[in-house]
Order: structure tokens, then sequence, then C-alpha cells
């Protein structure tokens, strides 16, 4: 698993492996070339750029031929990237490969959690990916520019829909929730859910009767299957199979039902000498894995859907897309970040989810009380419980 350095120790820049979050280049690196790493690191994780090692690990400093004087490269996040990044620039002495006193200097990049950075010559953006710095394309920009909420996919307006697409009886539970006699249109136009008369992406998915005529790819599949994998051809064995389609809070309701009649329930013989039932998983953990997956997920990542995988030893759900940018597989407990905030923020005036930071933690508390093994995560994104 790849991690941050937090140690300026020139061995340990000369012999550690290039990674999501490391590179060493050298001192005759060329402006564009500088600025593309800078860029790319700040559009992702953030990382360490030393400069003065080669990329074979020999320590060359400034003092070799061709080397570019130190304060181009310091000046490199203000010249070459737009907007400018935040990084700090350290200095530290080293013994170069000839044997002399020499220098590395050390680029500690942020990562930008506003805004894609750009290279400044020619627009171009890059995103760091295991050791390399790719350049992305227009697609990949605007997904970048939706994972950093620069551009928000639930903002963007459905110029196919109307208010005669929404379903009147969500949008009266969601007045109740506000406590106001308003239209409908009124509440969703006051609420940024209509604009000049259409749908935003954000209406389409909360109120409209068939989120799927504008989204295909916004359901909810829940798949039982006999056994502890899926089968294929004539040995298929899908047991049960549903699908869930209407606004994302008769999603919630309707796969919450029938995930919790598929499944099984378990007696044992309590201190007490009475039989007592516990079910298969925790509600708690298994629901709030299924609401993660509706709230987060990458909804402008079309042709995949949420699924729900029940077997016999686990159960998975796959929620398309990756994790959002800052949140990591080691700090998902602890960090709190949405592709959708206004999605999130209106399943918390229904009562679906509630913004407290506490949801994946509670998870693995509710696991561990039932004597189950810990779920695992892993991206794109998949919660399996066993």
């Amino acid at each position: 698993m790849q991690h941050p350095i937090v140690r300026n120790d020139p061995k340990l820049f000369s012999n550690e492996r290039e990674s999501l979050y490391f590179d060493r280049k050298s001192a005759r690196l060329n402006a564009k070339e500088v600025a593309r790493h800078i860029c790319a690191f700040a559009n992702a994780s953030g990382g360490k750029l030393v400069i003065g090692i080669e990329d074979d690990g020999e320590i060359t400093g400034f003092r070799r031929n061709g080397a570019r004087d130190i304060e181009d490269f310091e000046q490199a996040p203000v010249t070459g990237c737009n907007p400018v990044p935040v990084v700090h620039a350290t200095k530290v002495p080293v013994t170069n490969s000839k044997g002399q006193l020499d220098q590395i200097l050390v680029l500690d990049i942020a990562s930008s959690t506003g805004h894609v950075i750009a290279r400044r010559s020619d627009n171009a953006v890059f995103l760091r990916q295991q050791d390399s710095s790719v350049e992305l394309d227009r697609e990949q920009v605007l997904a970048l520019e939706y994972d950093k909420n620069q551009r928000r996919y639930e903002d963007e307006v459905q110029e196919r829909s109307s208010i005669a697409d929404v379903d009147p009886e969500v949008v009266a539970r969601y007045k109740a929730e506000l406590g106001t006699e308003a239209s409908d249109e009124q509440v969703l136009r006051s609420r940024g859910f209509l604009q000049d008369g259409h749908l935003t992406n954000a209406g389409v998915l909360l109120f409209s009767d068939n989120p799927t005529r504008f989204m295909p790819w916004a359901r909810v599949r829940v798949l039982r299957f006999d056994g502890n994998k899926m089968e294929t051809g004539k040995h298929l064995n899908i047991v049960k199979d549903r699908t869930f389609d209407g606004p994302l809070p008769k999603q919630i309701e309707g796969a919450k039902d029938f995930i919790s009649s598929q499944l099984r329930e378990f007696q044992y013989l309590g201190k007490d000498g009475k039989f007592k039932v516990i079910p298969e998983y925790p509600e708690f953990a298994w629901f709030e894995g299924l609401v993660n997956a509706i709230t987060h997920r990458d909804y402008a990542m079309s042709g995949d859907h949420i699924r729900v995988m029940m077997y016999d030893d686990r159960l998975e759900i796959t929620s398309p897309g990756s994790l959002p940018n800052m949140v990591t597989l080691e700090n998902m407990r602890y960090t709190r970040w949405s592709h959708n905030p206004i999605i999130a923020r209106t399943l918390v005036e229904f009562g679906w989810v509630r913004e407290l930071n506490e949801g994946v933690q509670r998870i693995y508390n509710e696991m561990a009380s039932f004597f189950l093994n810990e779920p695992t995560y892993t991206s794109p994104t998949v919660c399996r419980s066993a």
C-alpha cells in the first residue's frame, strides 16, 4: 500500500520507489515537465516532488552541468500552474554523487480540494496515477471538476425535464418535512431543483417519478445468490433479482424492505436459558452501506448502476465511480466528503442521512458487536460485509 513520505531524508528519496505520493527528477528538467508533475500531484492527493535526484536514485543536485537555477523550481507553481497550487519548498543540503556539497529541493504539494489545476502554458490537466503524471482527456477533466466540486453534476439542468415529471407523493413528503404549504413548483424552485421550468439533475434524481428516463443508470439492483459465488449459464444461481428505479427516497425504501426480507435469522441460547434471534447482519451496517451508495455515488458516470449482491457468506454493495479526491481507503472512516452535497442535504431533510461523519465508523462497530468480520472496502467503491 502506498503512503505519503513525511521525512525530508535524501537517502530515503534516493532509494524509495516512485509512487502516488512521491517523484524525483533531475535539476535539468524543463519548465513544462516541472509544471506537469506539480499539477498532477495537486489534482490528486498531494505529495513530494524532489528536484536534484535522477530517476535511478543518483543524487546529482544543482551543481551538475545543465542544471537549472533552483529559484526556477521554487517559482514553478506560480509561473507554470493555473490556478496556483499550495506548494512549500524546502532546500535540503546533500553531498552529490561527485562528493561535492550540494542541495536538493523538496516541493511539498498540497492536494487542491476546490479547483482543477492546469498547466499555464497550454491549459493541459494532469493527474497522479500510481507512479506517473498522466494527462487527462476532456471527459476525464470534467469528471475531475465534478470530483473537486468545481463543477457539480447535480447542479446541471436536465433540459428534457419539466415540473410535469415530478412524483407528487415524494414532493408532498418533502414539503411536510420542511413544514411548508407552498406549491410544488415554488418549493422546488426555491430549493434550486427547478430552473427556468426544468429540473436539475439533483431534482430529477430526488423528485422525478422515473429518473431512469433521463439517467438509465440511476437505479439499484439487488440480487440474492444460492452459494458463495455467482454462477452463469446452466449453473446460474440467482434466487432473487429486483431493480429499484424510482426517485431516490423510494429507491432507499424499496431496496431496504427487499434486502431485509432476504436476510436470514439465526437462533442462539442466551445466558438466561432462552433462545434469542439475531439477523444475519446488523441492520444499521448494511442499511448505512446502501444509503451511502445511493447518496454518494458518481451519477455523472453512466453505464453502470448500484448493485447489492447477497451471498451465503457475505453481502457486497458496489457503487459506480471512485472515491472522492480527498478520501482514501485509509482515511474514509474519519473523512467526510460528498460527490453530491445537495442530494446528501436533501436526504438529511428526509431523515435518511445524518451528516455527522459517523456512518462508516459505526458500520465497523456494529459488525464487531455481532462478532462478524470487519467490512472491507475497495476502490472503485465496493463494501463487503462477511
